[in-house]
């Protein structure tokens, strides 16, 4: 079979699954052999059919604007996808969650990820790091609601006396979307100060 043919199977298999999702050079390596696959592969990217976030990570984006910008995933979404193709957990950690409920103005070029899997540093193809760092503190993936788990996590990112006005406020809105008796279940695994300052944010 000849490269072009390859190329036209895999580009019809990624229109079957449809825009914006994120794939792995891997699943393809049971119909072609590996070192095809990653020439294809990479072909494909310099054509601009296909983007390359990663060694061996790939994402076949969506269009915006008539088809003129590409919309491409944020680091929270590639971290999630390696983490479900690696089978483990990974929680948000430090400023990366501390952005991702409004706690920090700013996501750094290197987003960092707690995980019951083994430590893994990802380098990105536009400059940024995803890391992953092994924990044994288990009662972290413990928590019923997302909110909860990044807002705990990202409180012990800013500090405990470092929350000011603003980032109450932020506490607060999120606070309001979580049910009661999952922020009653999930407080009782952030530490004791975070727990003071989400019973203070919640109104309790």
């Amino acid at each position: 079979m000849s490269e072009n043919t390859i190329e036209q199977d895999i580009f019809q298999d990624l229109i079957e699954k449809g825009r914006g999702r994120i794939f792995f050079a891997q699943e393809y390596y049971d119909r072609w052999p590996d070192s095809t696959v990653r020439f294809t592969l990479a072909e494909m990217a310099k054509d601009g059919q296909i983007v390359r976030l990663a060694r061996g990570v790939f994402c076949f984006p969506k269009v915006s604007d008539y088809g003129m910008k590409m919309i491409l995933p944020e680091p929270d979404s590639i971290a999630a996808a390696v983490a479900e193709k690696s089978r483990i957990r990974i929680v948000p950690y430090g400023d990366q969650a501390a952005y991702l409920v409004g706690l920090a103005a700013f996501q750094f070029s290197r987003t960092t990820y707690l995980t019951d899997g083994a430590p893994r540093i990802i380098h990105l193809s536009n400059g940024r790091t995803i890391e992953f760092r092994h924990t044994s503190e288990m009662r972290i993936f413990a928590f019923r609601n997302r909110k909860m788990q990044l807002l705990s996590n990202g409180i012990r990112a800013v500090g405990k006396d470092r929350i000011k006005a603003d980032e109450k406020e932020a506490i607060k809105f999120h606070l309001s979307g979580v049910p009661t008796d999952d922020f009653n279940h999930d407080l009782q695994l952030c530490p004791e100060w975070v727990r003071d300052i989400l019973l203070d944010s919640r109104g309790c």
